[in-house]
């Protein structure tokens, strides 16, 4: 008997889609057939709804443990589920993993909190160089690099970075790279200080297009020399994209990272919304940001997370521009907001699917456990209901934020039901799951 039966789904993955039904048993996907087996203990039936491989979001912060009234793994999670996310990778700037000792804490302290399956991603300081492997060999999903000083932490110069770069490629680890040139963004810090400048115009002048273009050609051509396999951050313009194609027309092993907010939000908004845009790099212009669109849609950007990084409303409203935290919150929002899309036939779902859930697990190394409908995979699975009109609003944020970029944002389509290994955690609409149903994320098949 199974444990689970979704029943009359239309079934579609990054190259598929097909009428059936899906058998869940001890976690796994059991049967895929045409008509119900009718042998399960539970049942859904999904007629008229869509049911896809659950999201795998690469680049979340829940700053738990650290600065837990910013974000938790509880709500953090339940926001995860909520916007169609089965499986998250971590990583928080207050609590930093550096080493096997602060790994173990912190899967210690998340394994009962979690609605979501989840991996870590581990910080690399200048004084952790050639002590890495220890911790690729327990599990850390990514190692995070900063070329800029931000968050603080600090950052790579040229040298440790190639450095860094080796020691990762000689054990095939991968790596997450924040790319925004130190010395330019330090520069464009003094020179607006030194003119007084405290308008929200400042965003975009001190984390400048260029410090990001010099230290994206930078990364990407180490990467390539030394065969690391490496994912480029938050690609905020189109020069960063062909930055990195150039490399990897060369042989680079190197990703593309996109977020919402570089296709859904301006310099208009900066200027508009000051502390509550202030993320970095920041968003530029709409013109770029449909260029971009294009971009994925041809292949040219390989993967999207949210770099979910909350603060509330207060916390964003602290001191100056130049003071109040770098962040947005978004794993509630993104799937929402990329169904959008697919209803305006701007992008379809297939494309959203292989960007969202197949490319990243496969990136992650978590493929096809994670990120795909076959039999053996985790049984993560999101059912969405197309034709359902609903808006973005603050005041039903489950975020700690309590906030969204995207407050009043008219949206068709949406997740109502997640399953995580077979679980059902989101429900009509509505969170189900309790803390603790998440479970760490291996690499490997099985």
């Amino acid at each position: 008997m199974f444990d689970l039966e979704i029943m009359n789904a239309e079934i579609l993955t990054s190259s598929t889609r097909f009428k059936g039904c899906i058998s869940v048993k001890d976690g796994k996907i059991a049967a895929i057939s045409e008509k119900p087996l009718k042998n399960a203990k539970q049942y859904i039936n999904a007629d008229g709804l869509i049911l896809i491989p659950g999201m795998v979001d690469q680049h979340v912060h829940f700053m738990d443990p650290g600065e837990t009234d910013r974000e938790d793994f509880i709500y953090g999670s339940m926001a995860a589920a909520a916007g169609g996310v089965t499986t998250v990778v971590e990583h928080t700037h207050a609590f930093p993993v550096g080493n096997v000792k602060t790994f173990d804490e912190k899967i210690r302290h998340i394994q009962n909190r979690s609605i979501v399956d989840f991996g870590l991603t581990a910080h690399v300081f200048p004084e952790d160089i050639g002590n890495l492997k220890p911790l690729w060999d327990r599990g850390i999903m990514m190692f995070k690099i900063f070329t800029c000083t931000t968050h603080g932490i600090p950052t790579m110069n040229n040298d440790q970075l190639f450095r860094v770069f080796e020691e990762i490629s000689s054990f095939n680890g991968s790596c997450l790279i924040h790319c925004e040139d130190d010395s330019i963004t330090e520069g464009n810090e003094l020179r607006l200080k030194e003119a007084m400048r405290f308008d929200n115009g400042i965003i975009s002048e001190w984390r400048s297009e260029v410090a990001e273009e010099i230290a994206v050609a930078n990364v990407a051509l180490m990467a390539r020399l030394t065969s690391v396999n490496a994912t480029i951050a938050h690609i905020s313009h189109p020069m960063v994209v062909d930055l990195i194609k150039r490399e990897q027309l060369k042989g680079a092993d190197i990703y593309g990272e996109i977020c919402p907010q570089y296709l859904f939000l301006d310099e208009e908004f900066i200027i508009q919304n000051g502390p509550f845009a202030k993320f970095t790099p920041p968003a530029r212009s709409v013109e770029q940001s449909e260029i971009l669109l294009d971009m994925i849609k041809d292949g040219s950007i390989q993967i999207l997370s949210t770099d979910h990084a909350p603060s509330t409303i207060s916390q964003k409203l602290e001191g100056t521009i130049w003071d109040c935290n770098f962040g947005l919150p978004g794993v509630e929002t993104t799937l929402p907001m990329m169904l959008n899309l697919v209803n305006q036939e701007k992008i379809t779902l297939e494309q959203v699917i292989k960007l969202y859930s197949e490319t990243p697990a496969k990136a992650l190394g978590i493929f096809p456990k994670k990120g795909c409908i076959t039999i053996g995979a985790d049984a993560d699975l999101v059912l969405l209901d197309m034709k359902h009109k609903w808006t973005i609003k603050n005041k039903n944020i489950i975020s700690k934020a309590g906030w969204s970029p995207f407050d009043g944002t008219e949206i068709t389509g949406k997740p109502l039901y997640t399953i995580v290994r077979g679980n059902i955690v989101l429900e009509q609409g509505k969170i189900v799951g309790e803390p603790g149903i998440g479970s760490p994320v291996k690499r490997g098949v099985n």
